[in-house]
Parts: C-alpha cells; structure tokens; sequence
C-alpha cells in the first residue's frame, strides 16, 4: 500500500506548524523552516520549483511529525495495508468534508482517500480519534466478513428516501466502530452518551424500548455486517418518513432546507425532465426548492435553443 499525500494539505500543515499552530515547534526551527524555503523562490523554472516546494514541505512534514499522527492509528488496522493499492490524505475545506471514502477502479484496485482539515492534524486534540474512526470504516468495507456494498436495496421511488436511508445506515454504522473501539480502551470520536443522544433524537419516532434495544445491539455487536445495517435503514416504512414538501424541509436536489418549493403542479414537463435526467429516482411529488426549479427550467430552455 502507497501513502500518498495531497500537496495543498501538507504544504498549509507546514505552514501552520510555522506559524505557532504545533505545539513544540520551536523558533529555531521556524527560522531555518523560513531560510529553506526562501531560497527556493531562487529556482527559476517553474516546474523544478514546484518539485522543490513540495520535497521541502514534505520533509518538514515528518520533521514536525505530522506524518507520524497519521501513521500511527494506521497500524491498529492490519488489512487496509492488505486489502488497499494506496491510501492518500487530502486536504478538506469545511468541517463536514472530513471523513474517509473508498474508491475501486475499472481493474478492481481500491484506494482509500482520508478528508481532513490540516489545523486538525497540528493541533493534535482528537485526530487520533477521528483517524481511527475513519479508519475503520474503510476496514469495514474492505473487510469481507461485513460484507459491504456501496449501494443500499431502497424500495422507495424519492431521492429523500435513499437520502434518509443512507444517513440512517451512517448513524447505525457509527454506533457499531464507536463501539468496538471502546472495548479496545480507544479514544472515540462520540462518546457513548453523544452516540446515545444522537440516536435517540434521530429515531424518536421508535417506542423508547426499541431505541434502547437496537442501540444496545449496535454498540455491543462484536462483528456488526452491512446486512445488519441495512436491514435496520430499510426497514418497511423507514424510508417513507419525512417525504415530501414542508415549510423548511431540505430540498431532495440540492439538499438545502427551503421555505419556497416549486410543488408537481407548478413544474413542467420538460423541466421534470432535465431533472429526472440527472437524479432518475426523483418523483414530482417529492417536489424541488424554486431555487433549483429554475435553474432546471433555464437549463432546458438553452438546451433547446442550442439544439
């Protein structure tokens, strides 16, 4: 398995290191950190520069020992050097980007990417939390006892439904690798109290009996299997909750909560579709924000003046 590494993540970790944001770094440091790299601005072609800048960043990359934060958790997770062609760590720009994703090629090769903001990883308070996390999801989904699938058996025919059946898959799946690895005597990224307070707000259309019961399985389940998952998410009727439009409601495209929806009636036939050309499982009912109504209408009106 390769390590890879985004350059604009480790270039604006280094940098942050340089900048105070490591604890440890000291001015000496700094000073020669500032000297190097000002003498790279001397290269004058651009290519050789560019090659130059990163080889630098990346040295002090592991001189500050920032690789090291990203390594160590590694090493608790024995098939992902196995199971995974590369592993690289990119540079995330908001808060909720951060987390870990597989990605398999035409020739079956998977690679793991890992999101995370670089202030995250100089400052230290929780990233090995988080990295194990992430870490193990991506074992899980390389692991052939879970059994993972990227895509979930939804019955229901509204974007929403798949959307709601994907976030409730999440939120089982998070429960389960918190807890194991707090049997492990790990740092978590939710604490069993958070886990429980999230879970119970999420699903408090279940009797408090069956919140407490399925949450109690999660968190105890020792070799938890997608199946399992999945047949909690899709459960008859689960899916079916929180359809349609309603006064601030996110919208089933762009996924933004509106308060001014373009409802079946008022959206035409060619509008309907140019969306269902781009999201097939979306239904009229399940209407659009006006935001997106528009932009859809637009779009096909140049689409058939272009033509």
């Amino acid at each position: 398995m390769h390590l890879r590494y985004d350059e604009d993540f480790v270039e604006q970790a280094v940098q942050l290191c340089a900048a105070g944001r490591r604890k440890g770094a000291s001015a000496l440091q700094v000073a020669r950190f500032n000297r190097e790299r000002e003498r790279l601005y001397d290269i004058l072609d651009p290519d050789e520069r560019n090659t130059a800048f990163f080889r630098f960043h990346i040295g002090w990359f592991r001189e500050w020992g920032l690789e090291a934060r990203l390594t160590r958790p590694l090493e608790e997770f024995p098939l992902l050097p196995r199971a995974l062609t590369v592993l690289a760590f990119r540079k995330s720009r908001r808060k909720n980007e951060d987390g870990a994703e597989l990605y398999v090629n035409e020739t079956g090769e998977r690679s793991g990417v890992v999101a995370l903001r670089p202030e995250r990883l100089t400052d230290g308070a929780g990233v090995g939390a988080f990295l194990r996390h992430e870490l193990m999801h991506l074992q899980d989904m390389v692991d052939p006892a879970f059994g993972y699938l990227p895509e979930l058996p939804v019955s229901g025919q509204f974007v929403s439904q798949h959307t709601l059946a994907r976030e409730r898959y999440r939120s089982f799946w998070d429960v389960t690798i918190d807890g194991r690895l707090s049997r492990k005597s790990r740092e978590l990224a939710a604490t069993k109290a958070q886990r429980w307070a999230e879970f119970n707000a999420g699903f408090a259309f279940w009797p408090e009996s069956r919140r407490q019961q399925v949450f109690e399985a999660l968190w105890t389940a020792s070799v938890p299997t997608h199946q399992m998952l999945v047949d909690l998410a899709c459960e008859p009727g689960q899916a079916q909750a929180d359809v349609g439009p309603r006064p601030g409601a996110p919208c089933p495209l762009c996924g933004f909560p509106t308060f001014a929806w373009a409802t079946a009636a008022s959206l035409s036939a060619d509008t309907v579709g140019m969306i269902r050309s781009e999201f097939p499982h979306w239904n009229p009912d399940e209407g659009a924000c006006a935001r997106c109504s528009e932009i859809y209408r637009v779009n096909r009106s140049h689409a058939v003046s272009v033509s």
